[in-house]
């Protein structure tokens, strides 16, 4: 595989302002920038997009489920469409759509398909999609030198796992661990209930796979000063595939291509090594799961919905690492989204975005952006309001390093709650419009060939490198959470009652009951007001609470559940006691 150094970039995304229509049409040049509007009755899903300049000869229309492995083709459309509307859809279900050009004869285009010409567009649409209430069991492997200094923290860190529907499996793992037992720990647990082992959460400084057992033997950033083994989270997520095993072609070495499939979303917090930042690593990781806590309840907002400072310029398409946010930003916002499209200096100072993206030439310790370099060193010093970051550039996305700028991200005192390396390859980050987690557009991201999702960012598809820095449970559009739950024993059954939540439109409660702490909880019910009768308890002593609401975004609605607020059953005391 050819890499070519003057291509990389440095990526991140945050909250967007009205482009220009020139700037728009720029844009979908190389990308189809979709959204959808929708309608319950009768049901039907209308999917639009800006046109183009340069007119195509056709745009190819394909459909799914979700986790179907192959695409159905529904319609062909003109060159000149900017809009298609699906009937055949039913209320509640989701639906896969990716767009696709066929070049039309205009100067400067071919009339064979050919990915480095084709536009690929992706949306995951759906009315009224009911919420996700549970989301199975998330193993928790969190540095054992760090477990006691955090205890507080992470006590409040499976509270929240479990109030947003997760079983949480924790283990405290030494830092001088090697990646296979620490793997093994997990794959323990997958073994065990792999329907509904999920997701993986690297908290501190976990083994890292690389050192020692080798990684590959590439260098997505085209830079072959450091080609070799780049640190690999995605063996954590597999779960039935070797990795330690030499392949001809690189002697010495595992496969750069990441052997298998991966079955787990996993994520990494990791402060190690950060002598930039004034506080150590465990100060660094209780601040981060401060914030983490405080984006759940609501308490964490963006002025704004998007960043981008594309430090590279938009060039060919298999390496404009911006697209990763042109092309998703529509699809969570709709076609007003607004996107500040600039020098970083302009706007994060003064601005909070929802997503940041900014690439340019990097280093392990910067980014090139446009309005001048952005380094670990202003991280260190400067708060910069951007809670999911991409970024795109030499040398940090290989991130365990000292200092290194991906990390950096999340070590910030607000905001900065995940980090990717987007670009080489593209990243999928659709499903989250409609509630999914950044772990699975991770997941989804590792495990794409670039035959299912293209373009594939050509150079990196399917590479050991692919990691998500941050917790790879949270979602977008977090719900004002219920409070101060009281659940109350009296005369053989629990009375609860609650604190509405400060959001105006919620519309339901989902209660919920089990018999320890820690789950599993089931619902009990759904009520509007904010109390409840429980008149059969039997051994359910352990009650929560979780605000439902209906969340419209640009690729349709769904149900959003917020963070569950939980209360232990106490007696009441009667005046026969």
């Amino acid at each position: 595989m050819r890499y070519f150094a003057f291509l990389l970039l440095c990526v991140m995304t945050l909250a967007l302002h009205p482009a220009s229509s020139a700037q728009t049409a720029e844009l979908n040049e190389y990308v189809i920038m979709l959204s959808a509007q929708i309608s319950e009755s009768p049901a039907k899903i209308r999917l639009q997009w800006p046109g183009y300049t340069v007119p195509m000869g056709s745009y190819e229309v394909y459909r799914k489920n979700k986790n179907a492995t192959s695409w159905e083709k529904v319609a062909t459309l003109s060159g000149s469409a900017t809009s298609y509307e699906d009937t055949n859809v039913v209320v509640g279900k989701t639906y896969e759509y990716r767009f696709m050009t066929k070049p039309g004869a205009a100067p400067g285009f071919d009339m064979v398909l050919d990915f480095s010409k084709t536009r690929q567009g992706y949306i995951f649409a759906g009315i009224k999609v009911p919420p996700v209430e549970s989301r199975g069991k998330v193993v928790l492997l969190v540095e054992s030198e760090q477990a006691k200094a955090l205890r507080t923290e992470l006590k409040t860190l499976k509270t929240d796992l479990i109030g947003d529907g997760w079983t949480v499996l924790r283990h405290d793992v030494p830092r001088n661990a090697t990646p296979q037992s620490t793997r093994a720990l997990i794959q323990a647990d997958y073994n065990a209930d792999p329907a509904n082992v999920k997701a993986v959460f690297l908290l501190g400084h976990i083994p890292v796979f690389n050192p020692v057992f080798k990684s590959g033997n590439l260098a997505p950033d085209g830079h072959t000063n450091h080609m070799g083994p780049w640190p690999a989270d995605a063996y954590y997520g597999s779960m039935d595939t070797s990795w330690d095993d030499n392949i001809p072609e690189n002697p010495g070495y595992a496969q750069s291509k990441i052997p298998g499939n991966v079955q787990l979303q996993v994520g990494r917090v990791d402060f190690d090594n950060m002598p930039a930042f004034q506080k150590n690593a465990t100060e660094l990781l209780r601040q981060y799961l401060n914030k983490n806590h405080k984006y759940r309840i609501g308490q964490m907002t963006a002025t704004k919905n998007a960043f981008i400072s594309d430090g590279f310029g938009r060039g060919k398409l298999d390496n404009a690492a911006s697209y990763n946010g042109y092309k998703l930003f529509s699809t969570l916002w709709g076609p007003n989204a607004r996107i500040d499209d600039g020098p970083w200096t302009q706007y994060l100072p003064q601005d909070t975005y929802t997503w940041g993206h900014i690439n340019g030439g990097g280093s392990y310790t910067s980014c090139a952006a446009v309005g001048g370099t952005l380094t670990t060193g202003h991280l260190a010093t400067q708060n910069y309001g951007v809670i999911f970051w991409q970024s795109f550039g030499s040398y940090f996305g290989n991130w365990n390093t000292q200092n290194n700028l991906m990390r950096a991200l999340l070590a910030m005192p607000d905001y900065g709650l995940t980090s990717a390396w987007t670009g080489r390859p593209h990243w999928f980050f659709h499903h989250m419009a409609l509630g999914e987690t950044i772990g699975y557009s991770t997941w989804l991201t590792q495990n794409n060939k670039g035959i299912l999702y293209a373009p594939s960012g050509g150079i990196g598809a399917n590479d050991v490198h692919i990691a998500l820095m941050g917790d790879p449970t949270l979602r977008m559009f977090p719900v004002l959470p219920a409070t101060n739950l009281q659940a109350k024993s009296v005369s053989g059954t629990t009375e609860l009652q609650w604190t509405a939540s400060e959001d105006s439109e919620v519309t339901d409660y989902y209660v919920y009951g089990a018999s320890n702490p820690g789950g599993p909880y089931k619902r009990l019910e759904i009520v509007k007001g904010t109390n409840w009768i429980n008149v059969n308890p039997g051994n359910t002593k352990y009650y929560m609470v979780r605000a439902s609401k209906l969340i419209p975004t640009g690729s349709g609605s769904f149900y959003n559940l917020s963070q569950g607020t939980m209360a232990e059953q106490h007696r009441r005391l009667t005046q026969s006691d």
